[in-house]
């Protein structure tokens, strides 16, 4: 049987939710059916990137595109789908997703593209880009039920282009990463007292994520909390010295620990007692499910994804509005309730967002598209 070759495209592999989650699922795909291949269109030297998680045996083609007016990029991207032929490509965020739109009227692959994402900001241009390539595309994905109809809604699009396939998390290797770790000793090196409780935000920061707001209210908490903690892990040199000066100005930067962009997260959800998410728009929210797979109630803003992940009291709580009364609010209800309950309820409530599951919807999809 002849396999199907599928092309995996995104922008980048920097470290992050959705570059883990592509990782996870090509090591899971049936190998006997399918091909995968993994092309990533920017490439910035000292960056962190996840491309040592990819499977040996996938072949992976990193292109280093200056803009959508880099000629020679385009021309060596069209030089690479020849010579691969694929059958079907996977294409995640908005630059891939147009440019391997535009180059499909030259090749017989089909196109899914992945919506990852509410984009409240994107511009009346991207929307009317979308929309007239959608007539290209043969299927939609939505990483939740909420981005698609989003989606459908901002950019016009029939709800019949689009399929909702969450996104999925490596549940037994993350649990078994997470007991690994003695809190006690994870605390220790990271200079956090060992009967500290941690509250703890996992992102790649960008202004939707919001940690200002995180550090706000948790100044209002901490005054009255002078034993919790708060921990940020993601971002990098210009996100630590803003959050790091916003900290000293509201005299908490005791509490506060900015640990910039790490691989080993499982780390530090081992020492958590909740997941703390401030932001403006999710479309899924992978670091929501990590968190609940290791036992970590969440409290979060009621944003796509975490909409549909989150049971108000069971595994964990909403934020009422992005208000710094609201997130100490927050933080008052989750430290008020029955953690060690909440924490067998993460757990349980994680299992429906395994990888498996993921794979073998996509699986399906590619069959669909394919008619096979």
């Amino acid at each position: 049987m002849k396999k199907i070759k599928i092309v995996i495209c995104i922008n980048d592999f920097l470290v992050g939710g959705a570059q883990r989650m592509l990782a996870d699922m090509m090591r899971r795909l049936d190998t006997e059916r399918y091909e995968p291949i993994l092309v990533t269109l920017f490439f910035w030297e000292g960056r962190e990137y996840f491309y040592e998680l990819v499977p040996p045996s996938v072949p992976v083609y990193r292109l280093s595109f200056g803009g959508f007016w880099d000629i020679g990029s385009w021309l060596k991207l069209y030089s690479l789908l020849r010579a691969l032929d694929p059958d079907i490509v996977l294409s995640n965020l908005f630059f891939s997703n147009t440019v391997l739109r535009l180059l499909k009227p030259l090749f017989r692959y089909k196109v899914v593209i992945v919506e990852h994402n509410t984009y409240v900001k994107k511009t009346k241009l991207h929307q009317g880009v979308d929309r007239l390539l959608a007539r290209l595309t043969a299927c939609i994905v939505a990483v939740s039920n909420t981005v698609a109809r989003f989606t459908s809604k901002q950019e016009g699009i029939p709800m019949e282009k689009f399929r909702v396939i969450q996104n999925g998390v490596d549940i037994a290797a993350l649990q078994a990463e997470c007991d690994r770790y003695d809190p006690a000793e994870v605390k220790e090196e990271l200079g956090i007292g060992r009967d500290a409780h941690v509250l703890l935000n996992i992102a790649r920061l960008t202004t939707q994520k919001n940690p200002r707001l995180l550090i706000d209210g948790f100044a209002l908490f901490a005054s009255s909390h002078p034993n919790y903690v708060l921990v940020i892990v993601g971002g990098g040199p210009k996100w630590d010295a803003l959050l790091k000066a916003q900290a000293k100005e509201l005299g908490i930067e005791s509490q506060v620990f900015l640990m910039g962009t790490r691989k080993d997260v499982a780390r530090f959800y081992a020492i958590a007692d909740v997941f703390v998410s401030t932001s403006t728009i999710e479309g899924f929210g992978i670091a929501h499910a990590e968190a609940l797979a290791c036992g970590v109630p969440v409290l979060t803003t009621k944003t796509a994804g975490p909409d549909e992940m989150i049971e108000e009291g069971i595994n964990g709580f909403f934020i009422s509005e992005s208000t710094p009364q609201a997130v100490q609010e927050g933080l008052e209800r989750m430290v008020a309730a029955d953690l060690p309950a909440m924490r067998l309820n993460a757990k349980e409530s994680a299992k429906k967002y395994g990888i498996d599951s993921t794979t073998t919807a996509y699986e399906e999809l590619f069959r669909d598209v394919l008619n096979v």
